[in-house]
């Protein structure tokens, strides 16, 4: 697979699903809460204008905000005419506070405003997208997000969930849609038109439109569309067909699809979204042909988990985990064993890279904001869903969550709701299992000692050996192999103690003992299972940054680049001060990092990435070419990689031919902290790749005889 691809792959798997919040925490005074809007969006001009009858039952003092760039041109309350200045104004965000006389009773509140939108800013890369950005228009594309925390396109209340109708009025070469069931739509006067609704609880409404043309097919009753640019618009078929296929998957493990229809739609932008009934995705992304066997199943997957059950995220997010795991992992597993192993290999190795103390809880995990944070509530949350099926089989397993999904569908759950329905499907008490695994930061990290082989008449052997894990003891199942002259021995141990003891009774005699060699448990692994990676670099919050070199351009460059690359705020120095114990990210030109590394005894370049490259001699009579390709020379214009210092820590060298090729690597670097080497041809992956860890294998001593 192309390497720039799997940049695009890796930006739609991590990307912050618009699932729903759960439905807890606002104003107990306002129930019922119902907008009826009414749109008019005029893409080229970014002029919003709208028109909001809501009706809720609510007492007492209540507000609501909307985005300062909208003016307010009537407001009134249950046919009284209301002042149309706010209460109060700040940091983009006009609110207004109402009086409500009397007991709880049904009110109508009436508004129309009008205000201009931001333009469609395509420079934008992933990670921007996903942050907090405005209501953006274009006649390429227009996206007005639910704003949950941020200016607000619609009135927003201070209330748990609503639900909501939505009419949109477009130009005519566009079309438009909310999250919800359409229930009309047409051209009129030149006009595009549609009606949504959403009868279920929300917290947000997103708007999108663009210059689309729809494909649409019937599939069990369900409504199934492509929302397309022109340019992609021959892509819709393989897309229906594949919508078809999940659904139809997921239905019949979990239970029936909980809306009426299932929309994608095309974005401008990098994006990644999934929100109830629909999904936003990237032009460049929606080209690629394993996006249909990947991505667009964990899309559909979130309209059971997050956008169907909804999250409890005061005590933790278990849908991201839950979907990586019946999505992510399970294609994997279809796939082959092979497949599956490596993708929990790699899993392992990113939780490993964390630094011990620096990831958090999983009953702490709200949304993914950086590395740490999406290798635990994605990657570790998956990790605990295949220990969970392992524990008590796939029978149990798939029954509780089809109970699950029948109990708690629109409802707000937690890990505590789930724990309920796995104890209720298998009859085990799951206290210990779900208490360690969700309520405690961390994993064991495993180690044998004390390893004997004592014969016994007749050809048989003992086994002795003592399995360690780190303090404070997880209650672990533990897979064990052994290899003896005539074959393997596979057993489950029981380890609950920080030290335990174990004999086993072999045939023959024991000459080796491998820990969960098929990485069934999630555990942190030894050194002889991790290779230098990017990511330890990435994640340490003690990381420093060295920048080899003088030139001022150069620093300013490896300033940006290192502010992209680490998880926390660069802590940079240059080359002249002392070498720093910790782990390190050496940023500069090709000669003045080979000089650095040399000076202060580091790693030097690996000699698989030791070839030509841009900007150096390679061969007798060659010259260097200013700004250009010496001649024979074939290793790109930048190479990356990680190394193993001789105190343990690992060092990052970000090599580069020059300040331009360093600057083309800000944007696809930091998608690649899985990988331990990379050459660069200006922004593209020519060469990647994790260098080699054999495993850990104990040694049984010869046995006496």
């Amino acid at each position: 697979m192309n390497s720039a691809l799997l940049v695009i792959l890796c930006l739609i798997s991590l990307s912050a699903c618009a699932i729903q919040e759960g439905i807890q925490g606002g104003d107990p005074r306002i129930t019922g809460l119902h907008h009826d809007l009414k749109v008019r969006l005029e893409p080229a001009s970014q002029q919003l204008a709208a028109e909001d009858v809501v009706t809720l039952n609510a007492q007492g003092t209540i507000s609501f905000a909307l985005g300062g760039q909208f003016t307010v041109t009537r407001l009134s309350l249950d046919g009284k005419d209301l002042p149309v200045k706010p209460s109060e104004e700040s940091k983009g965000i006009s609110t207004w506070r109402l009086e409500l006389d009397g007991p709880a009773s049904h009110h109508t509140l009436w508004l129309s405003y009008h205000g201009q939108l931001q333009p469609l800013d395509t420079r934008l890369d992933h990670r921007e997208v996903l942050g907090f950005i405005p209501a953006m228009a274009d006649t390429q594309g227009s996206y007005l997000p639910a704003s949950g925390y941020q200016p607000s396109w619609y009135p927003r209340f201070d209330t748990d969930a609503f639900t909501y109708s939505v009419s949109l009025d477009l130009p005519a070469e566009q079309r438009g849609l909310v999250p919800g069931r359409l229930v009309k739509e047409d051209l009129q006067q030149g006009r595009y038109q549609a009606r949504f609704e959403f009868k279920q609880p929300a917290e947000g409404i997103d708007l999108l439109a663009g210059p689309y043309q729809i494909k649409e097919i019937m599939h069990d009753g369900l409504r199934l569309r492509t929302y397309f640019h022109p340019e992609i618009a021959a892509l819709a078929d393989d897309y229906l067909n594949s919508i078809s296929a999940y659904l139809d998957r997921y239905k019949k493990t979990i239970g029936p699809y909980p809306f009426s229809e299932f929309s994608i739609v095309s974005s401008p932008l990098p994006t990644g979204f999934g929100m109830p009934t629909l999904t936003y995705l990237g032009i460049s992304v929606l080209r690629l042909p394993f996006i249909r066997t990947t991505s667009l199943g964990h899309e559909i997957l979130h309209n059971w988990w997050g956008n169907g059950v909804y999250i409890d995220l005061i005590h933790g997010n278990w849908a991201e985990g839950l979907t990586t795991f019946m999505a992510d992992y399970a294609y994997k597993e279809q796939e082959g064993p092979d497949d599956a192993r490596a993708m929990r290999l790699q899993w392992l190795r990113d939780f490993a890279a964390i630094p011990p103390g620096q990831d958090q809880p999983l009953s702490r995990f709200a949304f993914r904001s950086h590395n740490t944070s999406e290798i635990v509530g994605y990657h570790k949350s998956a990790y605990i869903f295949l220990m969970l099926r392992d524990r008590i089989g796939k029978p149990a397993f798939d029954r509780a969550l089809r109970n699950f999904w029948k109990e708690k569908q629109f409802q707000t759950a937690s890990w505590k709701d789930l724990q309920r329905a796995f104890e209720t499907s298998s009859g085990e008490n799951l206290d210990i299992f779900f208490e360690q695994w969700i309520v405690r930061a961390g994993a064991p990290q495993l180690n044998a000692v004390y390893l004997k082989a004592e014969p016994k008449p007749g050809g048989a052997y003992l086994a002795s050996f003592t399995l360690t894990q780190s303090a404070p003891a997880y209650a672990l199942r533990v897979p064990v192999t052994l290899k003896t002259q005539t074959g393997t021995v596979e057993r489950l141990v029981e380890l609950n103690e920080t030290e335990q003891p174990y004999t086993l009774e072999l045939d023959a005699q024991p000459l080796t003992l491998s820990i969960d060699p098929d990485l069934r448990l999630f555990r942190r692994i030894t050194d002889a299972e991790m290779p230098p990676l990017l990511r330890q670099v990435m994640t340490d919050p003690a990381t420093i940054t060295v920048v080899a070199g003088r030139d001022a351009a150069l620093h300013k460059t490896a300033a940006e680049l290192a502010g992209k690359l680490l998880d926390n705020t660069p802590r940079i120095t240059d080359d002249s001060t002392a070498l720093p114990s910790g782990q390190l990210l050496v940023i500069g030109t090709h000669d003045e990092t080979a000089a650095f590394l040399q000076k202060h005894h580091l790693p030097a370049v690996p000699q698989q990435l030791a070839g030509d490259v841009q900007g150096r001699a390679t061969a007798k009579g060659s010259t260097n070419v200013a700004g250009g390709r010496t001649p024979g020379a074939t290793k790109g214009s930048a190479r990356v990689w990680a190394a193993r210092q001789k105190n343990g820590k690992i060092v990052v060298v970000v090599s580069a031919a020059n300040t331009e090729a360093l600057q083309a690597l800000i944007r696809p670097l930091p998608h690649y902290g899985k990988e331990s080497y990379l050459v660069f041809e200006n922004s593209k992956v020519i060469e990647r790749g994790v260098w080699p860890a054999e495993g850990k294998v104990w040694n049984f001593p010869a046995a006496d005889k």
